[in-house]
């Protein structure tokens, strides 16, 4: 198990090499996004089959997990939706970019590193990885293209079905999903493809940690942090509510400490990059949207630290 040094200082130097690198204009937006499609389409998809291949998770920690996780994710989106309404203003659509804000964390950047580092968490980690790619993503695009008028509970069905669709053909949902099958079939891995797949699985959290630092520069440097009355309404649903909840209940449902530790960490990051992503493709409250990942990214690297301090496994 690394010590707390020895996790924190790789973490936070290669997100800060990251962005000295933006801010000396060594690479811009554009490396940014080519970096991110490595690791999206080829870097992580083989880092989720090569531990979940080699993981054996119990049936019984997996599914107390994912019943914390749901039940977190529902009371989050709903305090969410609810706030952004009736407190911002917002519109079911934009409420619905929020939502999706405030429950899809930074999982593949910043947590991959953290959970690859610590065995324990590793494979309850990507399991979640699985939820949050299926149920956050149809309900944020189930709100951000909330129909009206006539046929709208067609249209609406429709879109939520192609969302849980689209979910299944991540790369990253499938590479997990064949290694918890090559996992469960006991599937046996000559070494030197074994040794492929561990090399490649090892680029996920410095590549991963390295793109954080330069969107966190690009966020700040295009000045889109924006009004704070948002973030101050919202980020907290992100950083506290959703991991208390989570939490509480894998402790409950589970009593594994492993389980709970790694529901933590993944409910508990900071608002994805691509929240912006989504909330542009619907053209559905960018700007709030923005603010909340700047805001949220900050103020998550420090929860991330208490956290970190607070329940790293001895």
């Amino acid at each position: 198990m690394p010590s707390l040094a020895v996790l924190l200082v790789p973490l936070f130097g290669t997100i800060a090499i990251g962005a000295l690198v933006r801010g000396l204009r060594l690479f811009d937006a554009e490396d940014a996004r080519r970096f991110s499609r490595f690791v999206f389409m080829v870097a992580m998809p083989i880092a989720g089959f090569d531990f979940l291949r080699q993981s054996d998770p119990s049936t019984d920690v997996l599914l107390g997990l994912g019943g914390a996780y749901l039940i977190g994710l529902s009371v989050t989106a709903a305090a969410a939706f609810v706030v952004s309404r009736s407190v911002l203003g917002l519109t079911i659509q934009e409420a619905g970019a929020a939502v999706f804000t405030c429950t899809c964390g930074n999982a593949i950047f910043l947590g991959i590193p953290i959970a690859l580092a610590v065995p324990e968490w590793t494979a309850p980690f990507f399991m979640l990885v699985i939820f949050e790619g299926t149920f956050v993503f149809a309900i944020g695009t189930a709100l951000m293209t909330w129909p009206e008028g006539d046929g709208a509970a067609g249209r609406l069905f429709k879109t939520v079905l192609g969302a849980v669709g689209r979910a299944f053909l991540n790369p990253i949902i499938v590479g997990t999903l064949l290694g918890l099958a090559a996992s469960i079939v006991d599937l046996p891995m000559p070494e030197p493809f074994a040794e492929l797949f561990g090399f490649m699985a090892r680029v996920v959290g410095p590549v991963g940690l390295f793109i954080l630092g330069l969107s966190i520069v690009d966020i700040i440097a295009r000045g889109e942090i924006g009004d704070v009355r948002a973030p101050l309404a919202l980020v907290p649903m992100k950083l506290i509510v959703f991991p208390a909840v989570t939490g509480a209940l894998a402790w409950l449902f589970t009593g594994d400490p492993s389980a709970t530790g790694a529901g933590i960490l993944f409910t508990g990051l900071s608002p994805a990059v691509a929240s912006i992503v989504l909330s542009n493709v619907y053209g559905q409250w960018q700007s709030g949207v923005t603010s909340l990942v700047g805001v949220g990214t900050l103020l998550g690297l420090i929860t991330l630290v208490i956290f970190l301090i607070a329940g790293l496994p001895a």
